[in-house]
């Protein structure tokens, strides 16, 4: 069981490690763009003063020094202009790369194109001036911080890219310590059954951190361009099914579930020829929109009916055993006999219960840091209790960990603290309290919801033109922390605890979204910088930062012998992320743009489709005539498939392969 948690562990570490890969990738794929920028910055630009506007030095020496020559000083020749880097207009005035590239209105042009300017000041006017440079959600924009703000263009890169990593453990930790436990707590409230909860608010934990991208992906769009939404999705299905059902099948080949893969599998690939079809048409609308969102409830009924008939019929055929229960609030344990195989349900929270049949269910093991209690409670004083319980470090494990170990717990501790002292944290494993703390949960009654009203932006706000409504949420907010410290005690949880699970559920999700729209804006800067499309951009970065975890806790539990819990999260989470991450955006979306919403499909596009589809026709194909065997061929024949399709992706991206998608 150790082993198993230091291997997830471990996941958070490797998403904080490969980001300086794909900063290599990037680097190496238009390495030309870099070398540019830095001759933009310690070239033209040491020569540029804001005097006068967009006529850099260059330009008033050349007036001056022609001046006593009668020429008019807008007017250059020919010769003097292409010498000094300048652009000639109508009747021979100079204008500047600025004026050349912006022409018309500025949602008619990219932001990648002030490329095309030759200095930094040019650029930053660009940025400034151009639509497609702006962000819609989020609170920094990273395009200006880069070249209007610093100006020092590898520096800001630089720094924007230790912030993407910063942000990225932030999701990963929100999601698995903070969102994962709230949805806990209100499917054990609502009594949901363990097949119902697993495929509707545990699936929804397991994949947060991609909805939330999608969505924010999405809310970011201009012009129609989803490429990063549909990169991300189609990236992250094409490294699940193929990288990572390789991996399980060459470490431990098995013998697949017939029906629960051959289920996962058709919706899998109805899910992306629908999306494919609405790309294709380039328009969406809102009943295609809600179609997603219906066909998951489609497939949650079928899944929870065919697990019904599919139990019906086997305890008619084998006996059960029931087992007692280890607590409260463990789920019931039984054993089915089947043959020489057998199917185990523990108590909730362990790596075991998830039951090999289980679909959507990930294998993370969730750790709240929360919980850490370093002392027995009654040697300790109730300030002490709340400092241990904000103590973003593990002093536990701090002495035996690794130098990078370290290294990476002290990187991600601000954004830890923040977290414990704004989203309460509701754990039924937890026989004694449920992680209750007084001081700490009467503090989140003030720091959540004010923290939620400024993250929404709906803090700003006034009310009747004077008074804040931040104002009025810390008011409200204090007024209630200090009646929750007044009516309860110190040693005793109160009856109402579990609604701390729901606010904690309101914040995290707040927190996961706003993460999630500050990784978008970061992306989208990228793009720009090195003018790759935002279609690579979502299948490399967010595609591999979000599948990384998935990556860790599936090979794990397959080295555990559980390879069976591995290989339907492989097809029923991303098919999950793929039906809410375009039907909860673009429903929002169409209803806003009055029904319908126009999109764009790029040649990117249309190769990580084709190659999803054979990933997924191969598994259909392929798995079936094996006799559902998930062989070790099959799993080197997939990875294969997976690096011939970033071959060509690249090529794509580099122009080698050409192509119109009319």
């Amino acid at each position: 069981m150790e082993s198993v948690n230091g291997r997830i562990k471990q996941a958070r570490k490797i998403v904080f490690y490969f980001g300086f890969v794909a900063l290599f990738l990037f680097i190496t794929l238009k390495s030309n763009y870099l070398i540019q920028t830095w001759q933009h910055v310690f070239g033209d630009s040491a020569k540029i003063t804001s005097e006068d506007g967009l006529l850099n030095r260059r330009l008033k020496w050349i007036i001056d020094e022609n001046q006593e020559s009668g020429i008019s000083p807008g007017h250059l020749t020919e010769e003097q202009a292409d010498h000094n880097h300048l652009s000639l207009g109508h009747n021979g005035v100079t204008t500047t790369g600025f004026d050349n590239v912006y022409k018309g209105h500025s949602t008619d042009v990219k932001c990648s194109d002030f490329h095309k300017l030759p200095n930094i000041t040019d650029i930053c006017q660009f940025v400034n001036s151009t639509d497609d440079c702006k962000i819609s959600e989020g609170f920094i924009n990273y395009t200006l911080f880069v070249y209007c703000t610093l100006q020092i263009v590898p520096l800001a890169l630089a720094i924007v890219f230790v912030w993407w990593l910063f942000l990225f453990v932030g999701l990963a930790v929100t999601a698995e310590d903070f969102f994962c436990p709230a949805l806990t707590v209100i499917s054990q409230t609502l009594h949901l059954s363990h097949n119902i909860a697993g495929v509707t608010f545990l699936a929804f934990g397991n994949g947060a951190p991609d909805i939330f991208s999608a969505i924010a992906a999405v809310n970011s769009a201009k012009n129609g361009d989803a490429g990063l939404a549909v990169g991300a999705l189609f990236g992250a299905g094409m490294f699940v099914t193929t990288v990572i059902a390789g991996t399980i099948s060459i470490v431990s080949p098995f013998d697949a579930m017939q029906r629960p893969f051959l289920r996962d599998v058709i919706f899998f690939l109805a899910a992306v020829f629908w999306l494919f079809y609405i790309l294709w048409k380039q328009e969406i609308t809102k009943y295609e929109a809600l179609g997603f969102i219906l066909l998951y409830v489609f497939y949650v009924l079928v899944v929870v009916i065919g697990r019904y008939i599919y139990q019906r019929t086997r305890s008619d055929e084998h006996p059960v055993l029931h087992v007692p229960h280890l607590d409260d609030n463990s789920h019931e344990q039984s054993l089915y006999t089947s043959g020489e195989q057998k199917y185990v349900m523990r108590p909730a929270g362990s790596v075991q219960a998830k039951e090999e049949r289980t679909p959507l269910l990930e294998n993370a093991v969730v750790e709240n840091y929360s919980l850490k209690q370093q002392l027995p409670e009654e040697e300790r004083t109730v300030f002490k209790q709340f400092l241990s319980s904000i103590n973003p470090i593990d002093t536990e494990m701090w002495p035996e960990m690794r130098i990078h170990s370290k290294i990476f717990e002290i990187f991600k501790c601000p954004i830890l603290l923040i977290l414990k002292l704004t989203i309460p944290v509701v754990d039924y494993s937890n026989e004694n309290k449920h992680n209750w703390n007084r001081v700490l949960n009467s503090l989140h009654c003030f720091t959540g919801p004010l923290f939620a009203s400024l993250a929404t932006q709906i803090g700003f706000k006034t009310l009747g033109s004077v008074f804040p409504v931040w104002g009025l949420v810390m008011i409200v907010g204090a007024a209630l922390a200090v009646l929750i410290f007044a009516v309860t005690k110190n040693d005793e949880k109160p009856a109402f605890h579990a609604v701390f699970g729901y606010l904690g559920f309101l914040v995290a999700v707040i927190w996961i979204y706003s993460i999630a729209n500050e990784i978008v804006n970061i992306l989208q800067t990228f793009g720009a910088a090195f003018n790759i499309s935002h279609a690579i951009l979502g299948l490399t970065l967010l595609a591999w930062g979000n599948s990384l975890g998935d990556f860790i806790s599936d090979f794990t539990m397959a080295r555990q012998g559980y390879p069976r819990m591995g290989i339907s999260a492989c097809y029923g989470g991303p098919l999950f992320n793929i039906l809410l991450g375009i039907g909860i955006p673009f429903t929002i979306l169409c209803f806003k743009q009055g029904g319908s919403y126009k999109l764009n499909i790029t040649l990117e596009e249309f190769v990580i489709f084709v190659f999803l589809l054979i990933s997924l026709m191969s598994s259909l194909v392929i798995v079936p005539l094996s006799r559902f065997r998930m062989s070790r061929p099959l799993g080197v024949y997939l990875i294969i498939l997976y690096i011939v399709f970033m071959v060509v992706v690249i090529l794509t991206e580099t122009g080698t392969i050409r192509g119109k998608i009319d």
